[in-house]
């Protein structure tokens, strides 16, 4: 009896082990199909997240123009596409990504809402296939959700960024401390030893949050 209540109990902590390994890598090694189901059920606590000021002052801090051709991957909700678009004046593109149907389907709903559907192009597919646009076809992409964190592969996230962003474009990640992630770390270091051998060059790096920093490299002229 005590040796099935440990094996019960050692079954148990296997388990729990592999589920908390699943969330802390964000589906990185295994388990993606578990974290896309978790993202669709907390597709609407993303969207009441009280932080409008903290998008407004990236798109300031980013210096987004009126004609700006934006392409942002991760996108939840849409917030920054959508404030992005809610601008009077902005007559550029606008289109945002993420692998999440829920996500998806409560950003066109918030658009509609707010009047911005015409304007923005939200679209569900996983970044680690080929991106559907033509080549130099934005002048910014942003991924500032914490997307990179969970790929096992950003090199080809990478090399569909060089595709699809124009000469001179520039690209905005977010980055944090991991000291507990069994990830990789992705800081400074990280991103410019990937993308420098891609022809882009570290510009400047953003506070944005106490705990997330913005970092911004420039396609070099072709």
């Amino acid at each position: 009896m005590i040796w099935l209540l440990l094996l019960l109990l050692l079954a148990i902590g296997i388990i729990l082990g592999l589920l908390i390994f699943i969330i802390i890598t964000e589906g990185r090694y295994f388990g993606k199909r578990l974290i896309r189901w978790g993202y669709d059920r907390r597709s609407i606590a993303f969207e009441v997240r009280d932080d409008w000021q903290l998008w407004e002052h990236l798109i300031k801090r980013l210096k987004i123009t009126s004609t700006e051709e934006l392409l942002d991957l991760g996108t939840q909700t849409g917030h920054l596409p959508r404030l992005v678009a809610r601008h009077r004046e902005f007559q550029g593109r606008v289109v945002g990504i993420d692998w999440s149907e829920e996500m998806i389907q409560e950003a066109r709903r918030q658009s509609r809402l707010e009047g911005t559907a015409k304007r923005i192009e939200f679209l569900c597919r996983d970044v680690q296939e080929p991106l559907p646009f033509t080549d130099n076809a934005f002048s910014l992409v942003t991924c500032v959700t914490g997307l990179l964190n969970g790929l096992k592969r950003p090199k080809m996230v990478f090399k569909e960024i060089q595709r699809v962003l124009k000469a001179k474009g520039r690209i905005a990640f977010r980055f944090e401390p991991q000291p507990l992630r069994p990830t990789p770390i992705r800081n400074l270091e990280w991103f410019t030893t990937r993308l420098e051998p891609l022809g882009f060059t570290y510009s400047e790096m953003i506070p944005w949050t106490p705990t997330h920093t913005i970092l911004i490299f420039h396609r070099q002229e072709k």
